[in-house]
């Protein structure tokens, strides 16, 4: 947790950025709560989240962590005892969907990477083989 936010008791805004850390289709649905957050009161967040497989939770942030508090959105009638450091350690833990989509979201991205770089080798053998022809035509015209 950002210490700052948490020393402070802005919940709300450390559990904004916990959201915005969580890529884009890794769930199918993330927003703070508008029934359960108070903004007189942001020593505590609820955070909506809805996986890939439809499974939907609530969770709340306080001092203590990060805890699923129920398995609806705007629902805290099912608090669990099980707090997490981070939202993503959470969500790796409770739901196999999200472990799922970020492994895949990675995967995706290495080969991504994986492709520019081949291309960008490819375009340096290009180059090369450009200078090499030059410097033999630059040897031939000298002779």
């Amino acid at each position: 947790m950002n210490e700052r936010s948490g020393e402070q008791g802005d919940f709300l805004a450390e559990a904004q950025l916990a959201i915005n850390d969580v890529g884009d289709g890794i769930v199918a649905e993330k927003n703070l709560s508008k029934r359960l957050n108070n903004p007189d009161d942001m020593s505590t967040g609820y955070i909506n989240i809805k996986s890939n497989s439809n499974k939907e939770y609530c969770i709340e942030l306080s001092l203590k962590g990060y805890r699923i508090v129920g398995y609806h959105f705007d629902d805290n009638n099912q608090p669990s005892n099980i707090y997490y450091e981070s939202l993503q350690a959470l969500l790796t833990n409770e739901s196999k969907s999200y472990v799922n989509s970020f492994a895949e979201s990675l995967q995706q991205k290495l080969f991504a990477t994986k492709h520019q770089l081949e291309q960008d080798q490819d375009n340096d053998d290009d180059d090369d083989d450009d200078k090499d022809h030059n410097s033999n035509s630059d040897k031939q015209n000298k002779e």
